[in-house]
């Protein structure tokens, strides 16, 4: 296919819970995208093969053959339409030409006509007629809210960038106008490599290692930037991790993160290279040494992916948590740490707190808990989201910050 001119592809996220199909990902890109600067582009559709090494799995509805500066507006426009970003991968949810011209089997739906209709393509999906509107704006940005909204994974259910796609659904179909951003928050174990790779712009990578009864294992690591290289180790081995830190293509890369969680704690590293290990929980007889430095999960994943820089610019932080306790207890370290920066920075806070029989409640600021009569995940949201529409933009009361809990323990 002839990817001429500018190319921009439109990441959707097809994890187990989004059920999106192809016709649907078409559906969504065809009510969503404005027809202004798309006219006369061509439209093609592929399963993304190119990020084998990411967490999520893709399909890229692409919209080509545009001026660069049309395919900049274009790309502008997108990225204030929040109902669209919500199926979009969190990682790149849009990519151009370089990557567009890697994928293998590529589909063409034709080319978008003036009245927004789509023909001459070899292939059909749905109404096949671009009928989105302009991005809704927010004419006075002193008086729409700017969330932030930063869930913590939803063990069996849904990973962090799951739940952060579904609440900013929820929160772009309540508060149109509202400034979203959203943030991915793990606790040093599991998500954490998705936390600190999307967040600070790094890349994916992939390799293999041997169990120790000699099979293969695919191991999905993470290089930053600033050339830290992040494995996740929780679900690993001892041996298993030591030839994680030995890999030949990470030759020259020394400093590393290893997001153990509850997992095994590496005692050392190899001689040249350098750790930091996160734990959930770091016992006392874990000490610091030259090349290994132990430290609290959650704090460190904030620290890395800048969360004060980003909550600094919110009105309100979105958390979610699990309820501990049938006294309404939200007693969770990851939750407390996000609490902690919220009242550091002087923020609103809301969180949705769900039960495992499937309740929801909902809690904002330092008010007591709220029921919220459903059993959906979905409409909990939208009711949280309700809540802060009703609430009036002002400054968050103010109360001293609670200190979160040393999670150092002892041996004894």
């Amino acid at each position: 296919m002839d990817y001429s001119k500018f190319s921009l592809g439109l990441r959707f996220a097809l994890t187990s819970d989004s059920n999106l199909s192809p016709e649907r990902c078409w559906e969504i890109a065809f009510s969503e995208v404005p027809i202004t600067h798309v006219v006369g582009s061509t439209l093609f559709g592929a399963w993304d093969d190119v990020g084998a090494a990411e967490s999520e799995s893709a399909y890229i509805c692409m919209f080509s053959n545009l001026p660069l500066k049309v395919g900049k507006a274009l790309f502008s426009q997108l990225q204030h339409k929040p109902v669209l970003l919500s199926y979009l991968t969190i990682y790149r949810p849009f990519i151009q030409n370089n990557r567009v011209e890697k994928c293998s089997t590529v589909e063409y739906l034709g080319s978008v006509q003036e009245d927004g209709s789509i023909s001459g393509g070899e292939i059909a999906y749905g109404s096949m007629q671009i009928s989105g509107s302009l991005p809704e704006v927010c004419e006075k940005p002193g008086q729409c809210n700017r969330i932030l909204i930063a869930p913590d994974a939803w063990a069996g259910k849904f990973t962090s960038a799951d739940a952060a796609r579904h609440m900013l659904r929820s929160a772009s179909h309540m508060l149109p106008k509202a400034m979203l951003r959203t943030q991915l928050i793990a606790d040093g174990g599991q998500g954490t490599l998705d936390a600190l790779v999307c967040s600070n712009n790094g890349r994916y990578l992939k390799a293999k290692i041997l169990t120790v009864s000699g099979e293969t294992l695919e191991l999905h690591y993470g290089i930053l930037p600033n050339r830290t290289v992040v494995i996740e180790s929780e679900p690993l081995t001892k041996e298993e991790l030591d030839q994680a830190l030995t890999l030949p293509q990470n030759k020259g890369f020394t400093e590393y993160i290893i997001a153990a969680g509850a997992g095994v704690l590496p005692e050392d590293v190899p001689e040249g290279k350098y750790a930091t290990v996160l734990g959930k929980r770091i016992p006392a007889s874990q000490r610091n040494s030259i090349r290994i430095e132990y430290r609290n999960g959650i704090e460190t994943v904030l620290e890395v992916c800048e969360f004060n820089l980003h909550l600094s610019k919110a009105d309100w932080l979105i958390a979610l948590t699990r309820l501990l306790d049938e006294a309404g207890s939200m007693k969770d370290p990851t939750t407390d740490a996000l609490l902690f920066h919220c009242r550091l920075l002087n923020k609103h806070a809301a969180v949705l707190a769900f039960t495992d029989d499937g309740r929801f409640f909902a809690k904002i600021d330092d008010n007591p808990l709220v029921p919220i009569e459903t059993s959906s995940f979905d409409e909990a949201a939208d009711a949280l989201f309700l809540i802060i529409k009703n609430t009036p933009v002002s400054p968050p009361p103010l109360f001293p910050p609670i200190m979160p809990e040393e999670t150092v323990i002892s041996d004894v």
